[in-house]
């Protein structure tokens, strides 16, 4: 039971660091290009019925690969992250290891 208490308080000072570090991705970066590619081949008329916004959390490995560390929409979520999840894109203007956020709206 310590050890499992132990995990659990470390996870929350993990994700307490991360949030610290994180930051709104620029408009006109190459890097949102490249995102908002990907996001444009999911067919949304099979999750949503209305028009809405997200907001996607994600760094990029140093093998720039996008990782989705968590997004505001739970009806979404999993394709988000089953789209984004491991797509490699080129880096120009972004940082390796930083939580962006990107909003998206989604029509």
């Amino acid at each position: 039971m310590k050890i499992q208490n132990l995990i659990l308080a470390i996870t929350f000072c993990i994700t307490g660091t991360l949030s610290a570090f994180s930051a709104t991705i620029p408009t006109k970066t190459p890097e949102r290009i490249q995102i908002q590619t990907l996001l444009n081949a999911i067919d949304y008329k099979q999750y949503l019925s209305n028009e809405t916004k997200v907001n996607i959390s994600f760094f990029v490995t140093a093998q720039n690969e996008i990782v989705v560390v968590a997004t505001d929409n739970k009806d979404l979520d999993h394709v988000l992250k089953l789209t984004l999840n491991y797509k490699k894109i080129a880096m120009n203007e972004l940082n390796y290891q930083t939580i962006y956020t990107i909003p998206v709206s989604i029509k």
